[in-house]
């Protein structure tokens, strides 16, 4: 009868733990759009989620084709972080680093490109 307690504690443990890696939130989409040519500099960078993220822990980075850019204005808004771009973007590839959490505290991180080739 034990045996039998043991493994149904197991299974109900192991359904919880799946529950709860599934509650984080998630990356929905992002402005722009991870893989995206676009014809202009970007005025800011946005990544929505499945939930609302914390600020307090979020951070953003965009790495271009000559160095790190600079981004001001970290904000959350809704289910979004947003950043504005400062100073110039000239064509190449850039890379957006971010790190945030949702009301469960734990602490994701990610990357997405997009590519500035103005015609």
């Amino acid at each position: 009868m034990n045996t039998v307690r043991a493994f149904c504690a197991a299974v109900l443990f192991s359904v919880l733990m799946s529950a709860a890696l599934d509650a984080h939130m998630k990356v929905e989409k992002s402005e722009p759009p991870n893989g995206a040519v676009v014809t202009s500099p970007q005025p800011h960078v946005q990544i929505f989620f499945s939930e609302a993220p914390d600020v307090a822990v979020s951070k953003l980075d965009i790495v271009g084709p000559s160095a790190k850019a600079k981004l001001v204005q970290l904000h959350a808004m809704g289910n979004s972080l947003m950043a504005m771009v400062e100073g110039e973007m000239p064509d190449g590839t850039y890379t957006v680093s971010w790190q945030s959490a949702g009301p469960d505290g734990h602490i994701q991180k990610g990357d997405f490109s997009f590519i500035v080739k103005r015609k």
